[in-house]
């Protein structure tokens, strides 16, 4: 682990050293080369100059760390090879879990579990072939589509969420540009989280409470969504479901290396999205709690335990952020700008509302009577049981300090994760229920067969209205796809398809997947070319305002005719 860590620092180091050597002319060619419309206007050589000292800030900090660190080694007697130790037991652990497992459940109940997975995937699957919506295309178009080194540096849009925008680019690169290839890491993350949170509730409970838990979350409407949508949410569930999963391990014995495992956990989720903060918070505010549920004895060696991991949270996020810091710095991390600056009496205005645009999303696929029987069984829950009054502490605990602090109450698709730690209430008080149902009508159905029927129900209740829920306000672009297949069929090299926000990303998406040249959408327009227009009347464009947005003078183009027409979307033509 010492070797580890000093080859790390001197090679940040000499990564920082060669950075800050760079020219800025090198550096904006290079920028330029790579940007989507061929010019980054905002690297100026005062920004350039700032990035050179914060390189070679880096170069004597990693410096002096990497000395200090081999003045530590050479003073070593000899060197524990920890990371063997740790991986032997880890692998001893997980396959003593996975016989515990599978010795406790029956081959009916696995199967039924396996059901309800298959069922989750293929609802999630069914939307993969939603139109495109704005976040998504321009998720590819400005960030993915680029070198790996600008992804993870670049953060001039909260959009980049680096971690998913990374493996937007593996699958885009290995598969191709599609809608496919574009939803699959949420995808993937989405369908994974499944079995993961039926392991976390049937560790904290039982196996039939997990098993409706699961059919809940297959079927839920808001998880379906994201879980087919190019962000980087359902990646966030995934990392919290898993460090929640760690942290229950965690509680029952004293493990550096689960700690250190979770702590790496959550700072790949802040990775992903910087709003993990939220996650994270639950997360160890409930090892809090629960650490101070043990006896005197234990508690202490389990509070130090989870203070391990989340210094190892706190290092691995500055070290995943790193490049973001050194070109950007700490406030795009923290503050991003295009947040505006906290205003403490617009928030105690409207964080009402924004508490009721959640909870419209979360009733949106149900009826509000089903909503109401929800929020029902989350107080029977919390009061019938001690560990899941934890979970729900730790859910509030975890983020109403920051909100406050912050003085912002973020979107609504940002506390999907709640989702899962309401879906878990619900399936408690539905377990008590029907056990009450079978000790007073039905004596002769046991707990698997209600429990199976009852999963059965929820998959059919929730399913169908789950797929039909809006996309949270994202509305989806059907006429960005036939707009860039008119502009492939009609344009050649050195014609011009213009149009604005929010078609522009899009548009562009489709014309390259569709194998087009997105060239054909930036630069100045040459009389005598074909120039084609895309306006949207819903964001009040028009013909000659798309026009003067993009530069083109007046006159400079024969009179347009409009090929195509939309409610949403009109196409025009010159010549």
């Amino acid at each position: 682990m010492v070797n580890g860590g000093l080859l790390l620092l001197l090679g940040l180091a000499a990564i920082g050293w060669w950075g800050s050597t760079l020219a800025y002319a090198d550096v904006v060619r290079h920028l330029n080369a790579n940007a989507p419309d061929g010019e980054v206007e905002t690297y100026t050589r005062l920004f350039h100059g700032n990035v050179q000292a914060n390189l070679r800030t880096l170069v004597g900090v990693c410096g002096t760390l990497a000395v200090a660190l081999l003045f530590y080694r050479l003073r070593m007697k000899r060197m524990v090879p920890v990371p063997n130790r740790v991986l032997g037991s880890m692998r001893a652990d997980v396959a003593r879990a996975w016989y515990d497992l599978l010795k406790h459940t029956s081959p009916a109940h696995g199967r039924m579990v396996l059901f309800v997975v298959l069922v989750g995937a293929v609802l999630r699957a069914v939307l993969l072939w939603q139109p495109i919506t704005y976040d998504e295309a321009f998720t590819y178009t400005y960030y993915a589509s680029r070198p790996v080194h600008v992804i993870v540096s670049d953060y001039s849009y909260p959009n980049n969420h680096i971690l998913h925008t990374l493996l937007v680019k593996l699958f885009t690169t290995v598969f191709g540009v599609g809608l496919v290839s574009l939803r699959l890491t949420a995808y993937l993350a989405g369908v994974l989280a499944l079995p993961v949170f039926y392991l976390l509730v049937r560790s904290l409970f039982n196996r039939y409470i997990a098993l409706l838990a699961l059919a809940l979350a297959s079927a839920s409407g808001p998880l379906l969504d994201y879980s087919a949508c190019a962000r980087g949410y359902s990646l966030t569930w995934f990392f919290m479901l898993l460090a929640l999963l760690l942290g229950r391990y965690g509680t029952k014995q004293v493990r550096p290396s689960v700690a250190l495992l979770l702590g790496l956990c959550c700072a790949l989720g802040m990775w992903t999205i910087p709003s993990f903060a939220y996650i994270a918070g639950m997360v160890y505010v409930w090892l809090l709690i629960t650490a101070l549920g043990k006896g005197e004895e234990h508690m202490r060696a389990h509070v130090w335990n989870w203070v391990l991991s989340a210094m190892a949270f706190v290092a691995c996020t500055a070290l995943f952020y790193l490049p973001v810091i050194l070109v950007h710095g700490m406030d795009q991390v923290t503050a991003h700008d295009t947040y505006g600056v906290p205003d403490r009496a617009v928030f105690a205005r409207t964080y009402t509302d924004r508490a009721l645009e959640l909870w419209a999303v979360l009733a949106d696929s149900s009826a509000w009577w089903v909503a109401a029987l929800g929020f029902i069984a989350l107080v029977y829950s919390g009061y019938t049981s001690s560990r899941y009054r934890a979970l729900l502490a730790a859910l509030v605990l975890g983020a109403v300090p920051l909100v406050v602090l912050q003085a912002l109450v973020a979107p609504p698709r940002v506390w999907l994760y709640s989702v899962f730690i309401f879906h878990m209430g619900s399936a408690i008080a539905l377990y008590y229920l029907l056990k009450a149902v079978q000790e007073r009508l039905l004596k002769k159905a046991g707990k698997r067969q209600r429990t199976a029927v009852a999963a059965l129900l929820l998959l059919v209740a929730f399913g169908w209205p789950g797929l039909r829920v809006e996309r949270l306000g994202q509305g989806g672009m059907p006429e960005a796809e036939w707009c860039a297949r008119k502009a492939v069929k009609l344009l050649r090299p050195g014609d011009k398809l213009y149009t604005q926000y929010p078609w522009d990303s899009p548009i562009e998406f489709h014309l390259l997947a569709m194998g087009g040249d997105r060239d054909l959408m930036y630069g100045p327009y040459t009389p005598g070319n074909t120039l084609l227009v895309a306006v949207g009347p819903d964001y009040d464009q028009t013909l000659q305002g798309v026009l003067a947005h993009q530069n083109v003078p007046a006159g400079a183009h024969p009179p347009f005719r409009l090929i195509q027409d939309s409610p949403r979307l009109k196409i025009f033509a010159a010549p």
